[in-house]
């Protein structure tokens, strides 16, 4: 594609996302040249570097991209968790003890035989009663604390010719990052200003364990949820937010429903163990 037939061209998030392919740093940015260089991107996406966007351009650009938002774990229900707690080998082995003491109290005594094994069901339903409510409220506020920590973050923005604080989450495509050394990159994009070299640490995405480079120049792509190390204040403009940046996909992608460690596997596995050593 040259040129000429990107000059009619309105940014795409499949543009967007053909400059920002994982583990591609080197097609990333010949994929960018293509479209005319970091300048020509600005243009189409409609921002001037030295002012920002505006607040109806902001408006626009999320309406169109969307948010900073990344998808959230799903919570247990709370049927689920009392059935998980009611599958527990113990209460398992009760319930069954429970069942043949009500079936044998019925034939030796109908008046009072029932009572010891109603008494049992009794005490298994309390235990899973109190077993789920406790876990599904460990989830609330595990939840919530995510979400109050998450709403404390703050990052530098320039809109309107103004350097703003604002929400990761508020930020949208077409965004001028500020960063500096010690911030947390809070969304994909690339570096704008120039001769600057900053350092940043990839090992929590890429595995990366050295500190790489980073110019307008050579490699201008900066990855969200990774560490600036070194170097002077830099402008970036923001590509990839929510689940079409790197982290976001990779975070898509862990949402599944929780599965044991194998350390409670093994415990599980005791505690079976041991019921049936007690039963026999």
């Amino acid at each position: 594609m040259n040129l000429q037939s990107i000059a009619g061209l309105a940014i795409s998030q499949a543009m967007l996302d053909s400059l920002n392919i994982e583990q591609q740093r080197a097609e990333n940015l010949q994929n960018l040249e293509m479209i005319g260089g970091i300048d020509w991107l600005c243009k189409l996406i409609g921002v001037n570097p030295e002012v920002g966007l505006s607040k109806s351009n902001v408006l626009a650009l999320r309406n169109r991209f969307g948010d900073n938002t990344f998808p959230e774990s799903p919570l247990d229900s709370f049927l689920s968790l009392l059935l998980g707690a009611l599958s527990d080998t113990t209460l398992l082995i009760l319930i069954a003890a429970a069942v043949v003491s009500l079936v044998i109290g019925f034939t030796t005594d109908p008046d009072h035989g029932w009572i010891e094994g109603a008494a049992i069901l009794i005490a298994v339903g309390l235990v899973s009663l109190l077993t789920a409510t406790n876990d599904y409220s460990k989830q609330l506020q595990f939840r919530a604390l995510e979400n109050s920590s998450a709403a404390d973050e703050r990052c530098s923005v320039l809109r309107d010719g103004t350097i703003e604080r604002i929400n990761p989450r508020d930020i949208c495509v077409g965004d001028i990052l500020v960063l500096q050394a010690g911030d947390m990159i809070p969304a994909d994009c690339i570096i704008l200003t120039h001769v600057v070299e900053i350092k940043t640490n990839e090992s929590s995405l890429t595995g990366e364990p050295e500190d790489i480079s980073k110019t307008r120049d050579k490699d201008c792509f900066l990855l969200s949820s990774c560490l600036i190390t070194e170097g002077e204040e830099v402008k970036a403009l923001a590509i990839g937010i929510g689940t079409h940046s790197q982290w976001g996909k990779i975070k898509a992608n862990l949402v599944t429903e929780a599965v044991n460690t194998p350390l409670q596997n093994k415990l599980q596995d005791m505690t079976t163990l041991v019921s049936r050593i007690s039963v026999d």
